[in-house]
């Protein structure tokens, strides 16, 4: 495993970061994790973290927003200020990965219902239990859980399931050999299946056919009254095009709301309960992510008059 040293043991590197993030607007094109570190693709060169990890902060940051509490800077921020200075915080990243999976509550793997799918995913997870208490594996085991895992691709209906298969396929391997992409589907995987789990009770697939024919219609009404939208090249004439669509988008959404009433309701009921979800996987994720900075092992740093730990 490589040993990490973060923020190069220097707590004035550490303030750097978190002076950049302070001062950082936040965007689809600025995340947290290219902030803190003053460009793109500079996080572990600048944090002395694995990449993996900014992967996690970005997904967690922005899932934030759907909490209203506190902004996705604000998080980024005191997920920052938690990493110690010196610390090797090589294995996180895995730590936070089985979580994803296999976690009771949140890990993805509990909604493994079919067989084949169930199968799966206990393999899955024997292996990487294995890893995690250090026991040796032949890469032999790896191999063919991979080879079982591409075995049964497309062989289990669609939707949420093929989904779900998709993901163990993709993580089919030791979780010390995760990367970036990876992790990435795997934050996505967990937080999807997080703020859907209670959907049935709130929100049924007729319902939402219903709402997408009206959007639908409205869209198509959109077009037929303000033409085709400018390609993005056109800066000035997509910007009062976009202008344009946002005004008929909310004055169509309040006479939707006066004539579908009871649909509208249950949308509603349905996005206050997703959000609270998103909040609540939120919320263990980043207590996760706090214990094990705290437990990470670490060098001992002085500053001038102090040591830090």
């Amino acid at each position: 495993m490589t040993a990490w040293m973060s923020f190069a043991a220097d707590p004035e590197r550490k303030a750097r970061c978190l002076a950049r993030l302070h001062q950082a607007q936040l965007g689809p094109d600025n995340q947290p994790s290219d902030c803190v570190a003053g460009g793109k693709h500079r996080f572990s060169q600048e944090l002395g973290v694995p990449e993996t990890l900014a992967v996690v902060i970005d997904v967690l940051c922005w899932l934030r927003q759907a909490d209203g509490k506190t902004s996705a800077r604000e998080q980024a921020i005191a997920l920052v200020e938690a990493i110690p200075v010196g610390a090797d915080l090589g294995a996180v990243p895995y730590n936070y990965a089985h979580w994803l999976l296999h976690d009771p509550q949140w890990g993805i793997t509990q909604y493994s219902q079919t067989g084949r799918l169930q199968a799966l995913s206990a393999r899955v997870k024997t292996l990487h239990d294995k890893e995690l208490a250090g026991l040796v594996i032949d890469d032999s085991e790896w191999r063919a859980l991979g080879e079982e895992a591409i075995g049964d691709a497309g062989e289990v209906g669609e939707g949420d399931s093929q989904y779900l298969e998709s993901l163990l396929g993709s993580v089919a391997s030791p979780l010390t050999r995760l990367n970036a992409e990876q992790m990435g589907k795997l934050c996505g995987g967990a937080a999807y299946f997080a703020g859907e789990q209670a959907k049935a009770s709130y929100w049924t697939d007729s319902e939402q056919c219903q709402l997408d024919d009206l959007y639908d219609a409205f869209r198509a009404g959109v077009e037929q009254t303000l033409g085709p939208r400018p390609p993005v090249q056109q800066t000035v004439e997509l910007n009062a095009w976009l202008r344009q669509e946002q005004a008929m988008d909310a004055a169509w959404e309040k006479k939707m709301r006066r004539q579908q009433r009871l649909l509208w309701r249950r949308w509603d009921a349905w996005g206050e309960k997703q959000a609270s979800l998103y909040a609540a996987f939120n919320e263990s994720a980043v207590d996760l992510l706090l214990t094990q900075f705290k437990l990470a092992p670490r060098l001992n740093v002085f500053a001038p008059s102090q040591q830090l730990h």
